[in-house]
């Protein structure tokens, strides 16, 4: 008989369980609502399940973290995710239980982000130390200006 620390999942797995689920959510989203915002959702549930499903090489993982690095938090990806959600609202109770539910799990991450620091999975963890003085890894509004 396993124990149940064996049975019991670390935050690492279940936060990739949790993304790869709301990417899904957000591709059924997608399909049920009209062209232009199902294309966006679209586009953002395959980005979401890219990152769960593939790893990414070094200089992708850099490109995103430079022009998306809000996929690399709690509250960044949870935010997106509240986001996500209203853009996925709509008139039938099928794409308002899907917004909800998507909206409710980045408003959980949020709240995770300022009571605990959990343990994240790789593909939410940023490729630089926030404090590294590369070039590439500061945000681009706090990029160096050269005279």
């Amino acid at each position: 008989m396993a124990s149940v620390n064996e049975l019991s999942l670390n935050s690492a797995s279940a936060f990739k369980y949790a993304n790869v689920i709301v990417g899904g959510i957000m591709m059924i989203g997608a399909v049920s609502s009209s062209m232009i915002i199902g294309v966006y959702t679209a586009v953002f549930a395959t980005i979401v399940i890219g990152m769960e499903l593939y790893p990414l090489q070094s200089k992708h993982k850099k490109f995103l973290f430079r022009y998306a690095g809000f996929l690399y938090s709690l509250a960044g990806r949870g935010a997106f995710y509240i986001l996500v959600g209203l853009l996925m609202g709509g008139y039938f109770s099928v794409q308002i239980v899907l917004s909800v539910v998507v909206a409710v799990i980045g408003l959980a991450y949020i709240v995770l982000q300022i009571i605990d620091d959990p343990e994240l999975p790789p593909s939410m963890i940023p490729p630089y130390s926030i404090h590294d003085d590369a070039v590439e890894s500061r945000p681009i509004l706090h990029a160096s200006q050269e005279d």
